[in-house]
């Protein structure tokens, strides 16, 4: 009855397909009539939306009949995506999950990465090494109703306390709108419609008709709209990576009050991924909006330059909204006349959703009071604070509120300078220095050598001695021989231990002890540790492929435990291998700064050696120093010139740079047909711009600083490299590589 109970609830939750936002489904295992000896159940819920990052798929598994367990009970769940265009398989994920003693079910959320639409996925259940085959699954599927793969458009959620549940959206939505039509009260809820048509990518299917009538309509739309979703305030995750794949989060600042309040961990982990990156709307702030917003976060006094940002949506260049501009514009992109799709303005006029013939972000006939918008970075992450409340707004407004965040913050591939679903011919720039490359100098002597020798030295010798007949045998074997002295030499040039580049920066609030950090790292490894790369739990972690759509490695694995450890197809011998790595963090590493008598003296407790660091006072003086050790103490001095001369020096050093002699047009010429036919001119962005690491939210921090003589956050702030920081995440604990590059970057 369990099972059949089950089943039919599944049957019901397919039915409902209309009703689901996100992406994904539900999967019921053990299918009747099957009633396994081992008595247990699982549940596998895939929903949410598609975009680049980590999808939390929550895992529950039950006792089959419904008692409690009798002892503890382990279970490893593995799950693999099947996704659409790949010539790749994405990686296995496992975790393990508990069955605590006297429960009936036990739950744990696995993160998978997906940076693609899925058409399903594959689960694999064990327990004690043993296979429990009826616990698995090889054609899940994860609905993807609209061609909608893109790295180019803001994935967003929208969190609100009166957003119906999954299975309730469209009974709620009938219901709202049979009681607004008959004039009965109805729950409050914002006129989303407007911002769902912005947001969204230009695409074949008319939202209009879907979002007619009443502004309830906005939940039919969203099954059209896979990187888009509207979610109660129960179903913030508690664990940031579970928002990794949203670019764009929703909330109204009563909302997040109330999060914080009642759910405190919840709370955390969208503060943590705005630290890492995010973007953070909160809208109807009120005037007293940016006191809650900076007791919410635990924002101290800071200078003028790091506080709050003001602005009207009048004054606000669309300029600033970069592509999604471009992409709107049939004049300027290829992608909407090359595919039939199109974008259409809405506005809401009389109560009624109309079409207007006016570009994207066009000034209405008829402009509502402008909003007044304030905005600040948070780490690497960005919040707009907008004092009114916008909905449900218009073309106009919408795309200005997007430009205050910027366009390169919104789309996934420029705010991370890396794509998961084009060439990153960038990967170039970054190999270890003196690893890894062919050996073409030694090469050719050997072979000039074994041409001299094999050739007239081996035919007079065996001439003179009567002995030709033997050509047949020196010849291979003098072959071999050259063969096996290269290959000794390149394995004994690269060695047999695991080398790493590392290049990170550090943002880091020392009043809060809040701070994140991003690291693009390579790894080659002479001869690769079965154990793999074990980074914390806590750290997004996206492989730097050259082709992510095409060739590469396959069984790569992730297990998730005490540690996210990368296996297999990660973690190869001899082969180059990159990451970048986001990582929110609390720490009570810190640079204790003392002032006294006109001088300025520093106490090292960052947990590494500081080799060049600028710092500047209360007062917006600079000083400089170099060399500190970990717990050490320097006195500044007032001549930055020095400091800042090996600060540019260091960065010089560890520049970006394709190796001495490489085409990378060339290349990219020869490789163009590795790429599948499904990105070939179908994703938006295909035809303005290419990914490029320079674009990241890392270097161009870096550049700002260089630029601003290593002073860009003003007073109470420094400017740090170090040898290594002690947050920053890292794969394998190896000697710092060579052109490996820390910079620590922190207001005190």
């Amino acid at each position: 009855m369990v099972c059949l109970g089950w089943l039919l609830l599944a049957w019901g939750l397919v039915g409902a397909k209309i009703a689901q936002a996100e992406t994904g489904g539900i999967q019921y295992l053990p299918s009747p009539p099957n009633k396994p000896d081992h008595g247990l159940n699982l549940k596998v819920d895939g929903h949410w939306i598609d975009g680049s990052g980590y999808r939390p798929v929550r895992v529950t598994v039950g006792t089959a009949n419904g008692k409690p367990a009798p002892a503890d009970r382990r279970v490893s769940v593995t799950l693999q995506a099947s996704p659409y265009y790949y010539q790749t398989s994405p990686p296995s994920v496992t975790k393990e999950i508990e069955l605590p003693q006297g429960s009936v079910s036990g739950t744990a959320t696995i993160l998978v990465p997906q940076h693609n639409a899925w058409f399903g996925a594959s689960i694999v259940t064990r327990e004690d090494g043993r296979l429990l085959k009826e616990l698995c699954a090889y054609q899940t599927i994860f609905y993807n109703n609209t061609n909608t793969a893109t790295e180019a458009y803001p994935a967003a959620i929208v969190f609100h306390r009166n957003a119906p549940t999954r299975n309730n959206r469209i009974s709620w939505a009938l219901d709202q709108s049979n009681k607004l039509d008959s004039g009965k009260a109805v729950e409050e809820f914002p006129d989303f419609r407007i911002l769902f048509n912005e947001q969204s990518v230009p695409t074949d299917i008319q939202l209009k008709s879907e979002l007619a009538g009443s502004p309830y309509r906005a939940i039919s739309c969203l099954n059209n709209l896979s990187r888009t979703d509207l979610l109660p305030l129960d179903q913030v995750p508690g664990n940031w990576l579970a928002l990794s794949n949203a670019d764009l989060l929703v909330f109204e600042l009563e909302d997040l009050v109330s999060v914080q309040a009642t759910s405190p961990e919840k709370f955390d982990a969208v503060k943590q991924w705005t630290i890492a990156g995010g973007n953070l709307l909160i809208y109807n702030g009120g005037e007293e909006g940016e006191t809650t917003v900076n007791e919410l976060f635990g924002f101290q006094p800071v200078p003028e330059a790091q506080d709050w940002q003001h602005s009207k949506t009048d004054n606000v260049p669309l300029a600033a909204l970069g592509l999604i501009n471009d992409l709107r514009n049939p004049n300027r992109g290829q992608y909407v006349s090359n595919n039939g799709v199109a974008y259409t303005n809405l506005v809401i006029q009389d109560g009624k959703l109309t079409e207007v013939g006016k570009p994207f972000g066009a000034l209405p006939a008829a402009p509502g009071t402008p909003l007044t918008l304030a905005s600040r970075e948070v780490g690497f992450g960005k919040i707009v604070l907008i004092q009114e409340d916008p909905f449900p707004g218009d073309s106009y407004q919408w795309s200005r509120v997007f430009a205050t965040f910027g366009g390169q913050r919104l789309a996934w591939f420029q705010r991370h300078g890396m794509s998961r679903m084009r060439d990153n011919l960038g990967f170039w720039d970054y190999l270890i220095p003196g690893v890894g490359v062919a050996p073409v100098t030694t090469f050719e002597f050997l072979i000039t050598l074994f041409v001299i020798i094999i050739g007239p030295v081996n035919y007079f010798v065996l001439r003179a001695m009567g002995r030709l007949n033997l050509l047949i045998v020196t010849v291979p074997i003098g072959a071999f021989a050259v063969t096996a002295m290269l290959m000794v030499y390149a394995i004994a040039s690269d060695g047999l231990s695991t080398q790493s580049r590392i290049r990170s920066v550090t943002v880091l609030d020392q009043q809060t002890g809040q701070g994140a950090t991003w690291s693009r790292q390579a790894y080659y490894a002479g001869l690769a540790s079965s154990a793999g790369l074990k980074f914390p739990t806590d750290a997004a972690v996206i492989e730097y492929e050259q082709f992510p759509t095409s060739g590469g490695a396959d069984n790569k694995q992730i297990r998730w435990g005490e540690d996210q450890t990368l296996r297999g197809g990660y973690f190869q011998s001899r082969v180059t291998q990159q990451f970048l790595a986001m990582r929110p963090y609390q720490t009570e590493h810190q640079l204790e700064v003392t002032s006294q008598d006109g001088k300025v003296s520093v106490t090292n407790q960052l947990g590494t050696k500081i080799l060049a660091l600028v710092l500047v006072d209360e007062n917006g003086k600079p000083w400089g120093a170099t060399d500190i050790a970990a717990g050490g103490q320097s006195t500044l001095q007032a001549d930055v010139t020095p400091t800042i001369t090996k600060l540019r020096a260091l960065l010089s050093e560890a520049n970006l740079a394709l190796p001495e002699g490489f085409d990378r047009h060339a290349y990219a010429n020869q490789v163009s047909q590795r790429q599948t036919y499904y990105y070939r001119g179908n994703l938006p962005e295909e035809y303005v711009g290419k990914p490029d690491f320079a674009q990241s939210q890392s270097e161009q921090r870096l550049r700002r600083s260089q630029a601003m003589g290593f002073q860009s956050l003003g007073p109470r702030s420094y400017f740090a490299v170090v040898e290594r920081f002690p947050e920053t995440p890292i794969g394998i604990e190896v000697p710092t590589g060579k052109k490996s590059l820390e910079v620590v970057q922190a207001t005190w």
